[in-house]
């Protein structure tokens, strides 16, 4: 019976704080399985995103596919090419010292693993790789569209035709490309040869994993491009090494640039404190403030989110006073927290609503569609925030509450159509314990069936 997995693996923890890499794990168990891994430098969008789709957004549904989107996840938020230096530098001798050591290490095992088939690396280069010297932009020296190889072969290894699969790769891109100018070309970098120009690939995680007799291919999108067409050429080239390997799948968008950024604008769920607390982020305001959080916890120690590009991080950043706490998408500042500490209670798990006259119990941490309006029924010795709503009367249950009795900018998304609602535990003579709560987005599920795949 095939199963697809999708199992997020946190590997470790660099610093406390920092986000650690993850690998996702799809399709068929103890299966030889095709690994990609993106983010080892945090500089190079397309790779990462793609990596990231493929472990979010397709499903195996004949074969094993490993996913590692964000090797090097503290860089990718920095937006630098490596916190540490160029962790791609570091895979034939690492230090012990090296803040890199364990994710290196925790890589090499992956990539030694009995079960991995064939290593698919992501990049973004600069300018366009061409065997002959054009100008600056357009020369052997340049890493950009380009289909990478270590050696022609790998002797006696199952797809250890190097050169002849990298070229299959080079062709099906081609026969897509949206510019002339964007044609991909096969690169050898002869790593191993005597006076090859690009031996410093021999520290590379893709000849490590040749030295390993693990056939590892690169894949290197232009840095003149947008992201999204980086992320097209990238996504084509793994679909046709998948194809390789055998396996079948399907994916949730149209493989376009124009499909792409449209199924990287989907709603980002974080959990936090036990699926307490729910962020359902769609075009998120730029900070979300009070959120009841346990006294002496922070929130980047204790949050789960479905998609490995998401952090939470405590940093100091820029031109900003003191330190902040800030939800990344990959590389892209999503919003910032703050928190309104609170003990918690645990003597209530959900709450009875009425939702557009629909008697429902809500689980808490979770989001709910309202067409126009909700009733949340009173309970004993609780008291109910519905964040932003103001009654004359100071009541917030067993009342009829639409979007336009809720002040518009205590909403958490841009467009003013998520609200909270919280939950508070009330005992005589005592502060106020969170319960916990969940979200109300007025909208009508027809307007929000948008472009799925």
């Amino acid at each position: 019976m095939i199963k697809n997995i999708f199992l997020a693996l946190f590997a470790f923890s660099l610093v406390l704080a920092e986000p650690s890499f993850s690998l996702i794990k799809k399709g068929e168990e103890n299966k030889e399985a095709v690994l990609v891994i993106g983010g080892i430098q945090g500089d190079e969008p397309g790779g990462f995103f793609s990596a990231n789709l493929l472990a979010t957004e397709y499903n195996i549904t004949k074969g094993a596919l490993w996913v590692v989107p964000n090797l090097n996840f503290p860089s990718i938020v920095k937006n630098n090419r490596g916190a540490a230096g160029d962790m791609n530098r570091k895979f034939a001798k690492i230090s012990p010292e090296d803040p890199d050591y364990k994710a290196v290490n925790f890589i090499k095992d992956i990539i030694t693993h009995k079960e991995v088939a064939f290593v698919v690396h992501l990049h973004d280069g600069s300018g366009f790789y061409r065997p002959e010297f054009i100008d600056a932009k357009h020369s052997p020296a340049r890493w950009g569209n380009c289909a990478i190889i270590d050696q022609s072969e790998l002797k006696g290894v199952k797809y250890g035709e190097l050169e002849i699969n990298a070229n299959r790769i080079v062709k099906t891109i081609n026969e897509k490309i949206k510019d002339k100018e964007h044609i991909y070309h096969l690169k050898n970098t002869h790593t191993a040869q005597k006076g090859s120009k690009d031996a410093e690939q021999l520290n590379s995680l893709t000849y490590f994993a040749i030295t390993k007799n693990k056939p590892a291919y690169a894949n290197e999108a232009s840095k003149e491009l947008d992201v999204y067409t980086r992320i097209y050429y990238h996504l084509i080239a793994l679909e046709e090494y998948m194809r390789i390997a055998g396996l079948e799948f399907e994916r949730s968008f149209e493989l376009t640039p124009k499909g792409i950024k449209e199924v990287m604008k989907k709603e980002i769920r974080l959990s936090l404190f036990d699926d307490r607390f729910l962020l359902a982020l769609k075009d998120p305001r730029a900070s979300i403030n009070y959120i009841p959080t346990p006294i002496n916890q922070q929130f980047s120690s204790n949050y789960q989110s479905q998609n490995p590009l998401v952090a939470i991080v405590d940093e100091t950043r820029k031109g900003k006073k003191g330190k902040e706490t800030n939800i990344y998408y990959g590389n892209r500042l999503l919003t910032s927290i703050r928190p309104q500490y609170f003990e918690f209670g645990h003597s209530l798990p959900a709450a009875s609503v009425k939702v557009d006259g629909r008697d429902e119990i809500v689980t808490f941490g979770s989001k709910i569609h309202v067409d126009d309006n909700i009733i949340i029924n009173s309970q004993k010795n609780v008291r109910v925030n519905v964040i932003g709503y103001e009654n004359p009367s100071k009541k917030e249950t067993d009342v009829k509450i639409t979007k336009k009795d809720i002040q518009r900018n205590y909403s958490i998304d841009k467009a003013g159509k998520i609200f909270r609602v919280e939950f508070y535990e009330q005992e005589s003579g005592k502060k106020d314990k969170f319960l916990g709560m969940f979200l109300v987005e007025f909208a009508r599920l027809e307007a929000l069936s948008i472009k799925q795949g």
